[in-house]
């Protein structure tokens, strides 16, 4: 998934307070392009990136997707992996 415009409709129609966001920047959106779709389309409460640091040609970390969100006050959970967590 990239980012489109489609997302402000969803968000109108919907709002989502919890979001699953990719940010593996080969097949899908990088994590400044994700916190960007995040910050102008959604009014997330929380926000867990994902379909990072799975295989090599991925991106390893969500640094840019946290920078991204930096002053959104939107909580970023980061799950390790195989580990839970609580939203």
């Amino acid at each position: 998934t990239d980012i489109f415009s489609d997302m402000g409709l969803i968000n109108e129609l919907h709002e989502p307070k919890v979001g699953i966001v990719p940010i593996g920047d080969r097949f899908t959106m990088g994590g400044a392009v994700a916190a960007l779709a995040c910050r102008r389309f959604f009014g997330f409460d929380t926000v867990v990136p994902c379909h990072f640091r799975t295989f090599s040609m991925l991106d390893q970390t969500a640094d840019k997707f946290v920078a991204g969100m930096e002053g959104s006050g939107v909580n970023v959970a980061l799950p390790e992996i195989g580990k839970a967590i609580t939203i």
